[in-house]
C-alpha cells in the first residue's frame, strides 16, 4: 500500500513540507478572496434581478399579488433550484459543475424579458424560471464557500460577501435618481454581472482555484456516529425552517410598504451590518452566533407590537433586516459545517434551501393572517416555543463536546492493514477518505486517484483537504510522514 512512500525517510518528507510551507501559506490566502468575490457577485446578480422583477410586477398587478408571486412562490422555486443543484451534485458532481455556467446564462435569458414585457403571465412564467436559476446559482456559491474557506473563516466570508453585494445594490439604487431598478438599463447592468460571474468560474477552473465537489456515493459508511448525525440533520433542518417561518410570519417585507416610501436598498444596509457582525461573532464562537440568532427571534414579536404604534416603517424594516442577518449566517454556516463534518458537500446547500422554504411559509402565514393580529401572534408564539425546544435538542450535537473514539487501541500493530485501520479510526476518517488516503500514500496524483475511484478531481481535492484538517497536516508530505511515524 505504501511501497513508494516507504522508500523515503521521514526526515525527507518533513524537510520538503517545511520548504513548501511558505508557498502554501501564500496560496492559502487566495481561496478566501475568491470565495468572497463569487458569493458577493452572484448574490448581487440574483438579488438585483429579483428586485427588478418585483418592482416590475408591482406595476402590472396588485401589491398583494406581487407579494404572493415573489416572496411565496418565488422563494419556493428558489428552494427548488437549490435542491436541484444539491441533488445533481450528489449524483454527478462533474455534471453539476459544467451546468452552472448554463444556469447563469439561463438566468440572464429569463431575466431580460421578465422585467421588460408588459404581459403579466409572461412576466410571471419567465420570472419563475429566473428564480429557479437563482437557486441553482446560490447552491454553487454555497458549495464553493464550503470548499475554499476553512471553518474558522467561513461565517465572516459569507457575511462579507453578502454585505458587499448589498452595498452594491445600494449604490445601484443611486443611479437615475433611484429609478434604475424600474428602468430598461437594469438588464445591461445584470449582463455585465453575468459576464463577471462567468469570468470567476473560468478563473476557478483554469487557475487552480475551482471548488472541490463532493462524492456522489451518498452518506459515508454507516456507523453509530454517522447514524446520529443523519438523525440530527433532520432536526437541524426543522430548526432552520422554524427560524425562517417565525421571522417572516412576525414581519413580512410587504410591497405595500414600498408604495408608502420605503427604500428596500437603504433598509438592506442594516441587513449587511447584521451579516458582517453575525459572521465575525460566529467565527469567534459558533455557539454564540447560534444563540444570538435564536435571541433575535424576539424581534418579530417586537414588530407585531410596534405595528400599531406611531413608529416609522423605515425603523421596522431596518430592525428586522438587522436581525435577519443573524438568521442567514446561522442557517448557512450550520449546514456548511455539517457538510464538512460528514464529507457530503451537497448538505452545504440545505441551510439556504430549507431557509427559503421557511421564508415562503412565513410570508404566506403573514399574508393569510394579515387582518387578524391576535391569531398571528399566537401562531408565531407557538412556533417560537417549538423552535427553542428543537434548537436545544441539537445544540450539543452542533456545538458541544463530541464523544471520543470508542474502543481501546493496543500499542503494537499486527499488520499494515491494522495500522491503517487504527490510523483511520483515530482521525475519524470516512470510508471515502480512507480510499483516497490509500491511493495518496502510494503517491498517486489527484488525476490518478480520481480515475481509480471513478470520481472527479474536484472530489479528490475536497477529501484531501478534509484529510489534512483531520490529521492536522499542511500538505501531502506531512500526511505521509505522519502515517509512517504513526503509533497507536
Amino acid at each position: 500500500m505504501i511501497s513508494k512512500a516507504q522508500k523515503r525517510s521521514n526526515d525527507s518528507f518533513i524537510a520538503k513540507s517545511q520548504n513548501n510551507h511558505e508557498d502554501n501559506a501564500h496560496l492559502s490566502r487566495h481561496p478566501l478572496l475568491i470565495s468572497i468575490a463569487i458569493t458577493g457577485l452572484c448574490f448581487l446578480l440574483t438579488s438585483t434581478s429579483w428586485l427588478a422583477w418585483e418592482y416590475h410586477l408591482m406595476e402590472l398587478t396588485s401589491t398583494l399579488m406581487s407579494d404572493l408571486m415573489t416572496m411565496v412562490i418565488g422563494y419556493v422555486l428558489q428552494a427548488a433550484g437549490i435542491g436541484a443543484y444539491a441533488l445533481l451534485l450528489r449524483q454527478n458532481d462533474l455534471l453539476a459543475e459544467h451546468i452552472t455556467p448554463l444556469a447563469l446564462i439561463l438566468h440572464m435569458l429569463c431575466m431580460v424579458p421578465a422585467v421588460l414585457i408588459r404581459n403579466l403571465t409572461g412576466a410571471l412564467a419567465l420570472g419563475f424560471l429566473m428564480n429557479m436559476s437563482c437557486g441553482w446559482i446560490a447552491g454553487y456559491y454555497l458549495t464553493t464557500m464550503t470548499c475554499l474557506v476553512s471553518a474558522e473563516r467561513r461565517a465572516s466570508s459569507l457575511g462579507i460577501g453578502y454585505g458587499l453585494s448589498i452595498l452594491g445594490s445600494w449604490l445601484l439604487s443611486k443611479i437615475d435618481g433611484g429609478r434604475v431598478y424600474y428602468s430598461n438599463r437594469i438588464w445591461i447592468i445584470c449582463l455585465f454581472m453575468t459576464i463577471g460571474a462567468l469570468g470567476l468560474l473560468w478563473w476557478e477552473r483554469h487557475c487552480g482555484q475551482k471548488p472541490e465537489m463532493s462524492e456522489s456515493s451518498g452518506f459515508r459508511r454507516k456507523t453509530d456516529t454517522d447514524s446520529t448525525w443523519r438523525k440530527n440533520v433532520l432536526v437541524i433542518g426543522a430548526v432552520v425552517l422554524l427560524f425562517s417561518v417565525v421571522n417572516n410570519s412576525g414581519f413580512a417585507f410587504s410591497s405595500g410598504d414600498l408604495v408608502q416610501g420605503i427604500r428596500v436598498e437603504t433598509s438592506r444596509l442594516f441587513y449587511a451590518m447584521g451579516l458582517v457582525i453575525a459572521g465575525i461573532v460566529s467565527d469567534w464562537r459558533r455557539k454564540i452566533g447560534a444563540i444570538a440568532a435564536l435571541s433575535a427571534l424576539i424581534i418579530p414579536f417586537v414588530m407585531l407590537a410596534m405595528r400599531s404604534e406611531p413608529v416609522s416603517l423605515t425603523v421596522l424594516w431596518a430592525l428586522n433586516y438587522f436581525a435577519y442577518g443573524f438568521y442567514s449566517v446561522f442557517r448557512i454556516t450550520a449546514f456548511s459545517d455539517i457538510a464538512e463534518k460528514t464529507g457530503q458537500l451537497s448538505l452545504a446547500c440545505f441551510g439556504l434551501m430549507i431557509g427559503r422554504a421557511g421564508d415562503a411559509i412565513g410570508e404566506g402565514i403573514c399574508l393569510a393572517l394579515k387582518g387578524s393580529t391576535v391569531a398571528l401572534v399566537l401562531l408565531t408564539a407557538v412556533l417560537f416555543i417549538i423552535t427553542i425546544f428543537l434548537f436545544f435538542r441539537v445544540y450539543r450535537q452542533l456545538y458541544g463536546i463530541e464523544a471520543g473514539t470508542e474502543g481501546v487501541l493496543s500499542d503494537g500493530f499486527q499488520s499494515e492493514q491494522d495500522r491503517f485501520y487504527r490510523f483511520a479510526i483515530q482521525h475519524d476518517l470516512s470510508s471515502r477518505e480512507r480510499d483516497v488516503l490509500r491511493l495518496l500514500l502510494e503517491e498517486n496524483s489527484n488525476g490518478e486517484i480520481a480515475a481509480a475511484l471513478s470520481i472527479s478531481e474536484n472530489t479528490v481535492k475536497f477529501h484531501i483537504r478534509n484529510l489534512f484538517q483531520k490529521t492536522n497536516c499542511r500538505n501531502r508530505n506531512e500526511l505521509i510522514a505522519a502515517y509512517i511515524s504513526y503509533k497507536a
